[in-house]
């Protein structure tokens, strides 16, 4: 038997087979339209650009934790392939997947799950650096029990969101602060970390607004730029015109001119939420 396998859920930005012996297990996307509902599989049966198309058509889309069924039949095909099964999940804080998983560890010895505060790239990081812990032989629940312990206060990442039309479906956002916003020309500056999805600020202008973010994530971990390990920006080719990524990326830049700078998607099952326009980054201190 191999030694140690990952599992995870398609909130991570990873694909199947793209990392050796990590698994994934795709959420629901569900769209309601017309009294009519569809569920489609994440990164499978629908990706960013269609879920973009479906909300900007008034298409109601909601997400769903993984189908119970389907991690029942890989955590059965896994124990029958690896001594150990270790198994992450989006964060408890903004999703139910962390404590379903939690009850299959009395149905099987081989398995453990553990919660996590991050979402994409940004968790992609966490299997990155679990995979590295394996190569060296090091992987074992006391080593992912304390890595998850302290990259809670080195990894923070901030959303920047101009319409916050979709979170006020969701039930995230007041119809009263919707109204503000959308009224004012506000866009919403919201962080994700261990407390989960928090409201942090309001702000109009494009520079204003990427210094209340900057102020919202040094809220979180120390902002010393020397001790930065790794940087996200998070980019979504489908956002309305009228909302200028490109001029948030610039202005950003000039507070990082020297670090290097990744860019992903955000994971559909967080655009499903907040929507298509947003401009988001996020990083990792050493």
């Amino acid at each position: 038997m191999k030694k140690n396998a990952i599992l995870i859920d398609s909130s991570f930005g990873i694909k199947n087979n793209q990392y050796a012996n990590v698994y994934v297990v795709p959420m629901e996307i569900i769209e309601t339209a017309k009294a009519k509902t569809i569920s489609y599989l994440d990164q499978v049966d629908i990706f960013n650009a269609q879920i973009c198309e479906k909300i900007d058509s008034g298409v109601d889309i909601k997400t769903s934790q993984p189908i119970l069924g389907s991690v029942v039949e890989m955590v059965e095909k896994l124990t029958k392939e690896y001594e150990h099964i270790y198994a992450l999940t989006i964060p408890s804080t903004i999703s139910g997947t962390h404590n379903t998983w939690k009850m299959l560890e009395n149905e099987y010895k081989t398995l453990k799950v553990y919660d996590q505060t991050m979402v994409g790239r940004l968790s992609e990081w966490t299997i990155v650096d679990l995979l590295k812990a394996e190569s060296e032989g090091k992987l074992d629940d006391a080593f992912i029990t304390n890595y998850l312990s302290n990259v809670k206060d080195k990894r923070a990442a901030v959303l920047i969101v101009p319409d916050v039309s979709q979170l006020k479906k969701g039930g995230r956002v007041s119809n009263f602060k919707s109204i503000l916003i959308k009224m004012f020309g506000l866009k919403l500056i919201i962080t994700l970390d261990k407390s989960g999805l928090l409201f942090r600020n309001k702000a109009s202008k494009p520079d204003e607004t990427i210094k209340r973010a900057q102020d919202a994530l040094a809220d979180l971990i120390p902002l010393n730029h020397s001790q930065i390990n790794r940087f996200i920006v998070f980019t979504n080719s489908h956002a309305n015109k009228k909302f200028n990524i490109d001029q948030y990326l610039e202005i950003l830049k000039t507070f990082y001119p020297n670090i290097k700078i990744e860019y992903a998607e955000l994971p559909s099952v967080i655009t499903a939420h907040v929507g298509p326009n947003f401009f988001a980054f996020g990083m990792d201190l050493e």
